[in-house]
């Protein structure tokens, strides 16, 4: 019988009826008792605020008085630390107890408290004067000031001020735990209610669910058979993205091995041009007019920017399908070697190179000769004209924000490496371009080079599960910071042994 009325559409419409009306009913008595109880919660909280933003600051101004007291009987400045660290923080507890004023329930206060703000002021101005006369030596007016009456009326007024809004303040807190606690009962029948009426809906619900089984048990079935064939689908997508990512790894590796053979085979059509350039410019100088010197001098400095051009090219592509196996690299080590190739660089500049004591690490110490001498060669090679180059490396341990956009930075122990200078600089909307092969900021006239140096810096450093950035301001010299692991294995390198042989 039961079963015949559920089913039916009236049967149904009645129910979800009956179930809206109940929850709303509860829903409005459960928000009304809720809002009364946040209210009266409300109203005690803004009470204790004022009570203890008053009691607070007549601490301390009890405190101010007793160092003041103290040092004046004693003349010992320990006396003071107590009466200086009270006034550096009472400015604060004036601001919060102006403040607490508005949110008072009581009308009388605002002015009471006003009217007490200006009696601690006069006090506390009245014994800052006292101590300052007494350290210039005026003890005699000093004790006069104290002696007065002035400050006992002060404080007087003040204490009296004070014993009044703590009283009506804790009057009003009174009885609003009394309200409170008169609406906590009323809550417990408002929970009777709820639970009387959950009930109600309970039973509904169960019946709604018995008469439902059957279709639930039909819905289960369909539903296994449509994740079997998601999950047939998922398998073969699964292997068809493997076979993309075989393909990918496939393709890469091939367009590095095109480069390097690339840059391999170019290098001895060039040997040629460059050979027979110079022979040219030697054997038939004078054989050849102005013009054809001309065009001789810009087809073998053309011939030797393509030569440039093309073993940094090999050097880009080499730090990952050439790299070594990683190994302990002690960077104060591989640092020096550097500085020793470029002592010759760093003596004409007048350079000043400046570090810290750095760790060893993990990697390959043949890139990490490379990343720093490209760092410090950048720096003694970007400088404005008449200024010695002085470059710091300084060695930290990263925080957690720098580390934040490494991908499995717990893994591993950090450092922080930092090589600052003192050169041309550039402007950080170009902070990302500078690490992108054959990138320049300057023209070739200015100065040399192919404009992948830092290509490889960037390569490097990502080779070694790390991460390079640059920060500057044009004239101002630029810094880049280096985070890397101290213990970590080669990333997206090919240690398989050499695969081709050098050009």
């Amino acid at each position: 019988m039961i079963t015949k009325l559920l089913s039916s559409l009236y049967s149904w419409i009645i129910i979800v009826v009956l179930v809206i009306v109940v929850m709303t009913a509860n829903s409005f008595y459960v928000v009304s008792t809720l809002n009364d109880l946040s209210a009266l919660e409300a109203r005690l909280f803004t009470t204790n605020r004022v009570i203890n933003a008053v009691n607070r600051l007549h601490v301390a101004v009890l405190r101010v008085e007793s160092g003041q007291r103290g040092y004046m009987l004693t003349d010992n400045e320990d006396y003071l630390t107590d009466y200086t660290e009270t006034l550096s923080v009472l400015t604060e507890l004036i601001d919060e107890v102006e403040v607490s004023a508005f949110s008072s329930d009581i009308e009388e206060q605002p002015a009471r408290i006003s009217e007490l703000l200006e009696l601690t002021r006069l006090k506390i101005n009245e014994m800052i004067e006292a101590v300052e006369l007494t350290k210039s030596g005026a003890n005699t007016q000093a004790l006069a000031l104290v002696n007065s009456d002035k400050g006992f009326k002060l404080y007087k007024r003040f204490e009296a001020l004070f014993r009044q809004i703590d009283d009506s303040e804790r009057d009003m807190q009174g009885t609003h735990l009394a309200n409170l606690m008169s609406l906590r009962r009323d809550s417990v029948n408002t929970l009777i209610i709820s639970s009387a009426t959950t009930l109600l809906l309970i039973i509904t619900v169960f019946l709604l669910l018995k008469i439902n089984t059957r279709e639930h048990e039909k819905y289960q079935e369909d539903l296994e058979n449509i994740n079997e064939q998601l999950e047939s689908r998922i398998e073969a997508r699964t292997q068809e993205l493997s076979m993309y990512s075989d393909e990918l790894a496939r393709s890469n590796r091939e367009l590095e091995d095109f480069a390097f053979v690339a840059s391999h085979d170019l290098q001895e059509p060039l040997r040629k041009i460059r050979a027979f350039g110079n022979r040219l410019e030697s054997g038939y100088a004078d054989v050849i007019d102005e013009r054809g010197k001309d065009f001789l001098a810009r087809m073998l400095n053309a011939a030797e920017r393509m030569s440039m051009l093309i073993s940094d090219l090999l050097a880009f592509s080499r730090v990952s399908t050439r790299g070594k196996d990683f190994g302990d690299v002690d960077l104060n080590k591989a640092l020096s070697s550097v500085l020793s190739d470029l002592e010759i660089a760093i003596d004409e500049k007048s350079a000043k190179v400046n570090m810290d004591h750095l760790p060893i690490i993990r990697g390959d110490r043949t890139q990490i000769e490379q990343l720093f001498l490209n760092l410090i060669s950048n720096a003694l090679k970007f400088q404005p004209e008449g200024v010695a180059p002085e470059v710091n490396v300084t060695c930290s341990v990263p925080d957690e924000a720098e580390l934040a956009e490494i991908v499995m930075s717990d893994e591993f122990d950090w450092v922080k490496i930092k090589v600052a200078d003192n050169g041309i600089g550039f402007d950080q909307s170009f902070a990302e371009k500078i690490f992108a092969p054959f990138q320049r900021l300057h023209g070739r006239t200015e100065y040399k080079g192919t404009g992948i140096g830092l290509a490889v810096c960037r390569r490097i450093v990502e080779r070694h599960n790390g991460q390079i950035t640059a920060q500057s301001v044009q004239g101002e010299g630029a810094t880049f910071t280096i985070l890397v692991p101290k213990d970590s294995e080669p990333f997206g390198s090919n240690n398989n042994g050499e695969k081709h042989n050098d050009a």
